[in-house]
């Protein structure tokens, strides 16, 4: 992304948060200091989800990054890495396309309470962005790549290595 694609990105995600907080009936939300997703599911559930999906060969389930992820054989017989979603269930294959773009994710995350926000890309079918918290922690979030709703989110490793 050229520096003047970038300056303008940035331009209209400061435009429509602006927009946003002149509105005198939105409250400003705070994005919660805790950076680990609630994890209402369990490894069990997670398979479950998956061979109701229709997954099979399910390997390396792991509640990592703030969601749950998996490697599985899909129905048509590709095998994939997927991101469950721990509050709906929804599984994300990393080969999803997103029909929500960067700037969109950047304006969610303003809206969510966070600063800072930087370094928004698709990754592994979802959305990743940096930010920092209400406590001012770097985090990393994972983002639906339909709605973008908050997936998890946690420490960001550069961040927490100091």
């Amino acid at each position: 992304m050229n520096k003047n694609t970038q300056i303008l990105s940035l331009a209209i995600a400061l435009a429509f948060a602006g927009a946003a907080s002149a509105d005198p009936s939105v409250a400003p939300v705070t994005p919660p200091e805790t950076t680990e997703a609630a994890d209402p599911l369990n490894e069990a559930d997670v398979r479950d989800l998956m061979t109701t999906a229709g997954y099979t060969e399910i390997n390396d389930v792991k509640f990592k990054e703030g969601t749950w992820t998996a490697d599985g054989k899909s129905a048509d017989g590709n095998h994939v890495e997927v991101r469950i979603d721990s509050e709906t269930g929804n599984i994300i294959p990393d080969t999803g396309v997103a029909s929500i773009n960067r700037d969109q994710i950047i304006i969610i995350m303003q809206k969510a309470g966070y600063t800072n926000v930087h370094d928004v890309d698709m990754e592994g079918g979802v959305w990743k962005a940096e930010g920092n918290d209400s406590s001012g922690a770097d985090v990393e979030v994972k983002l639906d790549p339909t709605d973008g709703h908050i997936l998890g989110s946690e420490k960001d490793k550069v961040d927490s290595k100091k």
